[in-house]
């Protein structure tokens, strides 16, 4: 937190990776507007949630149905250590449990996801190093409420997942800042677990409606219009 205020006081753009709250509350966001420094989200979107925000609105978009989805994530790192504090897991939890419910909406689709379990465990496992693997038990149903299950495991590595991710932000931020952008920058919500998201608006979590806000922006950056898809016309080579 103190680095987030001194940053921010400097007028330094700062975009946290981590899921603590270090410039995710009022005064925070405040002095962001006052010294008109770019800030954006908490916690980089790389293993296990990326899958969720990537297989989530597919579901959605074909209207199956979700009994629960159950998620175990074993890694070994820094990030393994601090999460075996139940104190520091709690902040994992809430980014990782709310992607879900933003992204399916169970209040407007109750009869598809009103009764959705959804279970994510953590655990330190030295052996694994800065590999991690997250192993997703997903229960839907279809048709007829015929069930199905899908099974994920990915193994991946946390640095190789979060490296590009810090360069484009760094990139991203400080394009923020020349364009004269203070504040919180939801466009770059494509990059986080936790997106910041000023008051009044909800955090969108669908990676495809993330990755349209980002083009957007950039297109209103440069003086061209908005990517809609209505009315455009199509071109084949031949």
């Amino acid at each position: 937190m103190i680095y987030a205020y001194c940053a921010i006081k400097a007028g330094i753009p700062y975009a946290n990776g981590a899921p603590n709250l270090s410039a995710d509350f009022p005064a925070m966001v405040e002095l962001a507007k006052k010294t008109n420094t770019p800030i954006s989200g908490k916690d980089f979107k790389t293993g296990q949630t990326l899958m969720k925000t990537i297989l989530a609105p597919g579901f959605k978009a074909r209207l199956l149905g979700m009994n629960g989805w159950y998620s175990t994530n074993i890694l070994g790192n820094r990030d393994g250590e601090v999460l075996d504090d139940p104190e520091s897991l709690k902040t994992k939890e809430v980014s990782k449990l709310g992607v879900l419910d933003q992204i399916l909406d169970p209040r407007r689709h109750p009869e598809l996801y009103g009764d959705m379990d959804h279970k994510v465990t953590i655990h330190y496992y030295p052996p694994r190093g800065d590999n991690k693997e997250g192993w997703d038990n997903i229960d839907i149903f279809g048709w007829l409420n015929y069930p199905m299950q899908l099974k994920v495991d990915f193994l991946c590595r946390d640095s190789i997942l979060a490296a590009p991710l810090a360069l484009d932000l760094v990139l991203f931020t400080d394009l923020a800042q020349r364009a004269g952008l203070g504040g919180i920058q939801e466009w770059l919500s494509f990059y986080f677990k936790a997106p910041q998201v000023r008051a009044g608006l909800y955090p969108e979590h669908d990676l495809f409606i993330q990755q349209t806000k980002l083009k957007n922006t950039l297109r209103w950056m440069m003086g061209e219009e908005q990517i809609t898809h209505l009315g455009m016309d199509y071109y084949i080579d031949e």
